[in-house]
């Protein structure tokens, strides 16, 4: 009993020149809809970004629903259609895409405010503080039409700033407004935008995987350290692919445009985002310059 608690002590003090680095600095959180359908995991998530806001980390979290989107296009008759890894958004793909994405969003905020007693916040797309306009999607010769999906075009820095000095918490679901209504944009790519525009200290991706592999059948083979030159190698050379690309790709760009430090972890970890952050080891992969 004494060991275990002198072991939580030392924990403590490990965390403690962390902490203090990164006092009132800003972290973008990308959290993906695979972890946040696991209720036990997407519970022990937003504890951990809880606590980041009581150590005086300013938390901009983007929320996913790529999981629960396609069960709820399920339960309404209908299936879900990708090109390219891209959802195919129609009108009434658009409406499920909204209502899906803003109860996630909505959840996570009133969590952490009825629960945790963290004065969080959503921003919405009608705040305007990022804009986007269509996809054309190309592919060879052929123009393909997406529907209501976007990239972005613009992020207003100055507004989000002052929102998250309001409150230190906010919480963005990736749907964006844009000159037609609202755009369906890739929510790694929202994070990314964010965390350059801010200039973020910390973005970090939590999703089902324990971060970059060699070879993504071997867990041993995780990448702790990745550097910009070596992940453009490994993207070059088709290892670093599927659902990871997007995400090494926002990261390396994100890198080059002034974010410190990129991590891809996985949320099924206990307490990844705390070890990831205050430990010297950390559970996952840092992409830096």
């Amino acid at each position: 009993m004494e060991e275990e608690i002198i072991k939580k002590a030392e924990a403590l003090i490990e965390a403690y020149p962390y902490i203090k680095q990164y006092k009132d600095k800003i972290f973008v959180i990308k959290v993906g809809g695979s972890i946040l359908k696991i209720p036990n995991v997407s519970e022990n998530i937003i504890r951990n970004i809880a606590f980041l806001e009581v150590v005086g980390v300013k938390v901009l979290v983007v929320c996913g629903g790529g999981a629960f989107i396609t069960e709820e296009i399920e339960k309404r008759g209908s299936k879900p259609v990708f090109i390219d890894g891209l959802r195919v958004t129609d009108k009434e793909t658009l409406q499920i895409v909204r209502d899906v994405l803003f109860d996630v969003r909505n959840n996570i905020v009133m969590y952490l405010k009825d629960k945790l007693d963290v004065e969080a916040d959503i921003l919405s797309p009608e705040e305007e503080f990022m804009m986007a306009k269509k996809i054309h999607y190309q592919r060879g010769d052929e123009i393909i039409d997406l529907g209501f999906v976007g990239q972005i075009t613009d992020v207003n820095t100055e507004y989000i700033t002052r929102r998250i000095e309001k409150n230190r918490v906010l919480v963005v679901a990736p749907l964006i407004a844009g000159q037609d209504g609202l755009y369906n944009v890739n929510g790694d790519s929202v994070a990314a935008a964010i965390s350059e525009a801010v200039k973020a200290e910390k973005l970090i991706f939590i999703t089902d995987v324990s971060g970059v592999m060699r070879n993504p059948e071997n867990q041993e083979t995780l990448i702790s350290v990745l550097h910009v030159e070596e992940a453009e190698d490994l993207i070059g050379h088709n290892v670093i692919k599927g659902g990871m690309l997007p995400k090494v790709k926002a990261g390396v760009s994100a890198i080059k445009k002034g974010v410190k430090k990129v991590h891809i972890i996985s949320g099924s970890i206990p307490n990844s985002i705390i070890l990831e952050v205050f430990t010297e080891l950390g559970v996952g992969t840092e992409i830096l310059l």
